[in-house]
């Protein structure tokens, strides 16, 4: 039997009959009488507590302090009470140990995370090495930290073996007795913790013993992965090898063909020598044409002058004629003439009367004479008249004459200035014509175009990657390859995964895409960025605000020069057709495209989009053209490539124009987020660019793996939303919007989304985007919606209504019509 025993039983037998066998001390009540022996009784009860609490070195220290041998009752009564602080305090040990032992059980708790932690491989290990130095750090803590509470704790025993001694006075035996037996459990206590710390020290050990085992394995599998690696390298540079074989003997081919193809052109040189010829003859008779013609309307201009001329001096003859018969009027007024001539009117009547009263034979014969002569009055009275009317209007002229006469030597020098200036420029216009002939002769039309024919970087193909296996691990690296450009390190692009998936699923649904947001967000930046990253081509075209029709976007035609003006838009048209980026995407940016009217200056592609890929052409020329660029269809046409994506970025102020509907429903429509998402980037090597009949298969595939989420997802919408949409606010939708959704959703699944994501994509952007800024829409009607959403939803994915983005163009229109969101 240990000390501490022993001395608890002794202590046991001294107690008195009527003690209380309790552990806890009762507090002294003010209205018993202190007696000595119930102080005994108090005593006795607190030893026995303190002594269970007690370690060895709190009982060597009470057995080495002598006792007090004068001891009262009032001693005893004192003493009594610090016993009970004591206990007190002793409690509160016990609750540090218990402390104690909950982090000891924590650290236990975290080795045998740890161990867990090792099964996880390679990976893991460097972490579990982290966490364990962090652990030590916390054991070595911990223990410091118990050394110091061991200080405390042996003050605060220090403390309490005096009062004890004090308190105890005359039981010096029993105490000893008592502390023997605390020296036993001290004992025992001492051995449990020396058994506890050589097991943490084994498990330790097993723990290093195992990490070592681990990390040779993972050597061993390093070595392994290395081998292998270094066997596929060879297997790879072996293929290389055949590959540079066979492309060696392409080459010899393509040389042999070079030649062939070197005769054929010497065939067509000579008939475009021919064919020079018969323009030059062509231009010969369409020049003498122009100048005959230049010289009738000299003809016609000299005619007009003489006739000028003739009229000139038919004025002056009229006013001789005038002049003539004012003289032979005696330059008599013409009333008092015509007074005259009615005299003798008079005269002749009477005359008449006269000779019909005597109607004998001379008087017969004199009337005779005097009708003859009054014939001949009456004619030469006609002619007076008529001469009268002519020298009136002649005397009319007559006053604006020296005017007119001025008037007309102006014009006659006019005229002659006229005629010598017509003289100059059709000689200068002949000389210019003549040069630009000359020219002309045998230049293309299209002087850009017909360049790249023969631009060498453009007639040679690229290598490129013909294979893409896993759509989300290529949008993951194509996330890096956006985010940082080798020609501009300190730019860096942030986009999300969910940007990158929508817009390669947007690829795959639509050869329009129109970008959305703030300005600053990277509209312009995103599809330049990912064009850069599959290594394929773009062009920046900038939308100008006066653009009206298709002119302002290909270019035009000058007859004159022959020659059509080339735009930046037609040229990336035709370097897309061209053998470098024939096998690539190739993205043409129309940036701020809603400065003029889309439906204007873009309507011949918005119509040709629509049609079969071999039927997307545009028509440049009314007539075939010669010679014509190499990949120009009948001289005239130029085909839309396949490998073409037209990507708009828009902005919405009082300097923009809005896009139709039928644009919407047409394009793909993303809006960029204000935030972008951040994460840590990844420096990648550099690859072959991406072709497109790779990128295109991919979107195959996935549309063909994917077809039945699709057709679900389709079946949600109509199911859900085409009845509220229809009724309460007129939206409606077609087959187009079916298509659409079985060519996007697929391809967002495949690159790591999900159909809730795609589906609230397409509501978003394609439906509730006309429920927007309408002056007819009724708050409740907007309730209803964002209940149906919710309703729905779950139906198609279990995730967060409130973070869609239809539930927030919903909220954003209660918000304008000043309506509380009650969904």
């Amino acid at each position: 039997m240990s000390k501490k025993n022993k001395h608890r039983q002794q202590h046991q037998q001294a107690k008195a009959p009527d003690s209380s066998p309790t552990n806890s001390v009762q507090p002294i009540v003010a209205a018993a009488p202190m007696t000595p022996e119930v102080a005994l009784a108090i005593i006795t009860a607190t030893n026995g507590t303190a002594i269970a609490a007690a370690t060895e070195a709190d009982m060597e220290i009470a057995l080495a302090t002598p006792p007090s041998t004068d001891v009262s009752t009032l001693d005893l009564a004192a003493a009594a009470k610090q016993v009970d602080e004591t206990l007190a305090l002793c409690r509160a040990r016990d609750e540090r140990l218990a402390k104690r032992e909950t982090e000891l059980a924590a650290l236990e708790q975290d080795v045998l995370t740890r161990d867990e932690g090792l099964k996880t491989g390679a990976a893991a290990l460097e972490e579990a090495e982290r966490a364990l130095k962090a652990d030590q750090s916390r054991v070595k803590e911990a223990e410091a930290r118990l050394r110091s509470r061991g200080l405390e704790l042996d003050g605060r025993e220090n403390s309490l073996r005096d009062r004890e001694l004090n308190a105890e006075a005359g039981f010096a035996v029993e105490r000893r007795a008592s502390l023997r037996q605390l020296d036993e459990e001290a004992a025992t206590l001492r051995e449990e913790l020396s058994k506890a710390r050589a097991q943490i020290a084994k498990e330790r050990a097993a723990w290093e013993a195992e990490r070592s085992a681990e990390e040779e394995r993972r050597r061993e599998e390093q070595r392994h992965a290395r081998a292998t690696q270094e066997a596929k390298i060879a297997v790879a540079e072996k293929e290389s090898a055949e590959r540079l074989r066979l492309e060696r003997e392409q080459l010899t081919k393509d040389r042999a063909d070079l030649k062939k193809r070197a005769v054929e052109v010497d065939l067509q040189r000579d008939v475009l020598r021919e064919d020079r010829e018969a323009f030059d003859e062509r231009v010969a008779r369409r020049a003498a044409h122009e100048l005959e013609a230049a010289k009738a309307k000299q003809r016609d201009l000299e005619a007009r002058l003489e006739s000028a001329q003739a009229g000139q001096d038919e004025l002056y003859e009229k006013l001789r004629l005038r002049d003539d018969a004012e003289r032979a009027l005696g330059n008599r007024p013409l009333e008092e003439v015509k007074k005259e001539l009615d005299a003798l009117a008079k005269e002749r009547a009477s005359l008449k009367a006269q000779l019909a009263k005597r109607p004998n034979q001379d008087v017969t014969e004199r009337l005779a004479t005097l009708e003859r002569a009054q014939e001949d009055w009456e004619t030469e009275r006609a002619r007076l008249t008529q001469e009268s009317v002519a020298a009136r209007t002649a005397l009319a002229r007559a006053s604006i004459a020296v005017t007119e006469l001025e008037t007309l030597r102006d014009q006659k020098a006019a005229l002659e200035s006229a005629r010598d200036l017509l003289h100059t420029a059709i000689e200068e216009l002949r000389k210019d014509v003549n040069e630009r002939i000359r020219r002309a002769d045998g230049v293309s039309p299209f002087p850009a175009c017909s360049q790249m024919d023969t631009d060498s970087a453009l007639q040679t193909q690229t290598p490129v990657t013909d294979a893409i296996t896993d759509l989300k691990a290529f949008c993951e690296d194509l996330q890096h390859r956006i985010a940082i450009d080798p020609n501009n390190q300190d730019k860096v692009l942030f986009y999300g995964l969910r940007d990158i998936r929508c817009f390669l699923g947007g690829l795959a649904m639509s050869r329009l895409h129109l970008l959305h947001g703030i300005s600053g967000t990277g509209k312009t930046s995103l599809p330049l960025a990912v064009a850069r990253a599959l290594g394929a081509g773009s062009t920046l075209v900038e939308v100008q605000a006066g653009w009206r029709d298709r002119q302002d976007l290909v270019g035009h035609f000058n007859a004159f020069e022959r020659r059509f003006y080339e735009s930046e838009f037609l040229q990336a048209l035709y370097r897309a057709q061209c053998p470098r980026y024939k096998d690539l995407v190739n993205i043409v940016v129309l940036d701020e495209m809603n400065l003029s009217h889309p439906e204007q200056y873009f309507a011949d592609l918005l119509s040709a989009l629509e049609q079969a890929p071999n039927l997307q052409k545009l028509d440049l020329m009314t007539a075939p053209v010669e010679p014509a660029p190499a990949h120009m269809r009948n001289g005239r046409t130029l085909a839309i490539p396949r490998n073409v994506w037209f990507v708009g970025t828009a902005n919405h102020d009082e300097t923009t124009k809005d896009f139709a509907d039928k644009t919407y429903d047409r394009a793909h429509v993303m809006e960029l987020p204000r935030h972008r998402a951040q994460f840590t980037l990844q420096r990648l090597p550099a690859r072959s660019p991406v072709s497109f009949d790779a990128l295109w298969s991919a979107f195959d595939k996935a549309q063909t793996v994917h077809a039945a989420k699709a057709k679900d997802a389709y079946a949600f919408l109509d199911k859900s939303f085409a009845d509220i949409l229809g009724r309460r606010f007129g939206v409606g939708w077609g087959n187009r919007l079916e298509r659409q959704m079985l060519d996007f959703v697929p391809v967002v699944v495949a690159a790591g989304g999900t159909v809730g994501e795609a589906v609230d994509h397409i509501l978003a952007t394609k439906l509730l985007r006309k429920v927007r800024d309408r002056h007819d829409t009724r708050p409740e009607d907007l309730t209803a919606l964002n209940e149906r959403i919710s309703e729905a939803w779950p139906a198609l994915e279990k995730s967060d209504v409130a973070k869609l983005s239809s539930t927030a163009i919903v909220r954003d229109e209660l918000r304008r019509l000043g309506a509380e969101e009650t969904a």
